[in-house]
């Protein structure tokens, strides 16, 4: 009696695993897929804002896609459009305005647009027709996008909704003024929601999602503006810091704390302070060597040699050229590796039931390598540290291997090292002014500024890629070099994409092959974000609004957005 009863147990159990198993297909099967949205905001001199979402798209079920957009404050939505892209043509939906019927069948809602007027706000609304992938593209004006506050401005807005039928894989917003530019003497930037990056690019506030969204999820931006950089807006009688403490709570930025009382012992010590300051003005003085050009300059025009064989003596020269620094480094290290076959690219099905593939890096020992500097040996002592004995690094690993206060300083000693070992390449190759001592200063030379010179055109020539012939291809020689400077600059895309275009034969000839480049690109990018990610979210590095990581959680308090939408 007792082995039936156990048998019966098991019996139903297997058969729940098994139903489970069998219904997964099923319900994924009506899953709609949400590939990529790409999100233009425009600011205007009025304080209004000209919205563009480009929503790469593959709806499974419904009538219609719909977004609402709540908590609006004095905002209006105006002039909101759809129209799809077809055949490399943009074709324009009607639009019905307030005269949409969400009870209309598919085929009567096909090619419109419409709004529906909530309690709340509103929901925006367009019949997708056919179940297909599709390019939508989304206009709308927002009136009042800017909100003016006692002692700054602001610009505070969930862009996209957590709890989408299907959540985007990809997110990309980018805000630009009509006027002016947004850079760090004018403006500090959050992100909230998601797993993602927010920094300024040529003037503009740019933000990108590092993984894929989830249900959960969601992109909220809080800009807070000097005052004045915005003269029009909705006025709302609040500091910005009641907006700044509502988002940062749940976030996984600090809070600045509040100053206490006055005391005399603080007197004291900042008396102290002050003395000694003169003693020791040599130690604080910066260390940001000016005089040379950035990124942004010199548009259309080009270098087309490798400025530097010994890359990765040049953190801290990028960074003084507006790009990523340490980060650019340690991305082309990772992809170095992956060149190199000492790390090997894979992938992993993780979960009992619900089966999810995670992208992994073996590492391999079967192959000698030669770390060409102490630098690189560290930060692939750090890589097998955080892989563990399986030495296999999954995407979340280094999360737990930051999690250590000692892990952390060797990580910030690290990022220390590349920016010394940049500043002794500039002084070896006479690339900085010395003073009337006979020191060297933290300014570039006539040298040195040609050294900037060739970085910012080269730059151009890997973003402007795309625009280059075959013939102009085929004259590269130095393919490796080239990929290792993309990833450097952070335009791999742009690179690839032209390789796509070429014929077979032309990559076969010259040993490119695209497949593994693209798994290649796409493992260093991953992995050496999820690093920096990882890096970010102990120590909270984005906390001061200069750019940074964005934090999973906060962003309470928006203006716009919602919760839900997608297709009903």
């Amino acid at each position: 009696m007792k082995n039936f009863r156990n048998f019966v147990k098991k019996f139903f159990v297997f058969s729940f695993i098994l139903i489970s198993i069998l219904a997964i297909p099923l319900s994924n099967a009506f899953a709609d897929d949400f590939y990529e949205n790409k999100i233009n905001v425009k600011i205007n001199k009025d304080g209004s804002a000209d919205i563009e979402s480009i929503m790469d798209f593959k709806p499974t079920k419904g009538t219609e896609y719909y977004i609402p957009i709540e908590n609006l404050g004095k905002s209006e939505i105006k002039d909101f459009k759809v129209s799809e892209i077809l055949n490399g043509k943009e074709i324009q939906y009607e639009s019905l305005g307030f005269g949409w019927n969400t009870k209309a069948s598919r085929a009567q809602k096909a090619k419109k647009s419409g709004v529906v007027k909530t309690s709340n706000g509103y929901e925006l609304c367009f019949g997708f027709g056919e179940y297909k992938r599709n390019t939508f593209v989304l206009r709308y004006k927002v009136t009042n996008f800017v909100k003016l506050l006692n002692d700054s401005d602001m610009i505070f807005w969930k862009f996209v909704n957590d709890s989408l039928s299907a959540p985007p894989q990809k997110v990309s917003v980018i805000i630009s003024k009509e006027d002016g530019k947004f850079d760090n003497t004018n403006s500090k930037i959050w992100a909230f929601g998601n797993k993602g990056k927010i920094e300024f690019i040529d003037g503009k506030i740019v933000f990108k999602t590092l993984e894929g969204l989830r249900s959960s999820n969601y992109v909220t931006i809080l800009t807070q503006l000097n005052k004045g950089e915005i003269i029009s807006g909705e006025k709302i009688n609040k500091d910005f810091s009641y907006y700044k403490d509502m988002a940062f709570n749940g976030s996984q930025y600090k809070k600045t704390t509040k100053q206490s009382a006055f005391s005399f012992k603080k007197l004291y010590r900042l008396l102290y302070i002050l003395a000694i300051i003169p003693l020791l003005r040599g130690s604080f003085k910066s260390e940001r060597i000016k005089g040379g050009y950035k990124k942004g300059d010199f548009k259309g025009e080009y270098y087309r040699d490798i400025p530097e064989k010994e890359w990765w003596q040049l953190s801290h020269i990028l960074k003084c050229a507006g790009f990523d620094g340490a980060e650019s480094i340690i991305r082309a290290y990772f992809l170095k590796w992956i060149q190199g076959k000492v790390l090997i690219p894979m992938t992993e099905e993780k979960g009992f039931i619900f089966k999810k593939e995670v992208l992994s890096l073996k590492i391999n020992n079967k192959i000698e390598y030669d770390f060409e500097t102490t630098v690189e040996r560290k930060l692939f002592s750090m890589v097998e540290k955080a892989a563990r004995d399986d030495e296999i690094l999954q995407e979340n690993e280094f999360t737990s291997y930051l999690k250590k206060e000692n892990n952390q300083s060797a990580f910030k000693s690290l990022q220390e090292s590349m920016k010394q070992d940049s500043l002794s390449y500039a002084r070896k190759y006479d690339l900085l002014e010395m003073n009337e001592k006979g020191k060297w200063t933290y300014k570039y030379n006539e040298k040195g500024k040609k050294f900037t010179e060739h970085l910012i055109k080269y730059y151009n020539y890997l973003k402007d890629f795309s625009l280059l012939s075959e013939r102009e291809v085929s004259e590269i020689k130095v393919w490796k070099d080239l990929l290792i400077y993309a990833t450097l600059f952070d335009v791999a895309e742009e690179v690839q994409k032209q390789l796509k275009k070429l014929s077979p034969e032309f990559l076969e000839k010259y040993d490119v092959d695209v497949n593994s480049l693209h798994t290649a690109m796409l493992y260093s990018h991953v992995f050496s974000n999820n690093f920096l990610d990882a890096y970010s979210t102990a120590v909270a590095s984005s906390s001061s609004g200069g750019g940074g990581f964005s934090s999973r959680g906060g962003g309470r308090g928006s203006f716009g957005g919602g919760s839900g939408g997608g297709t009903r």
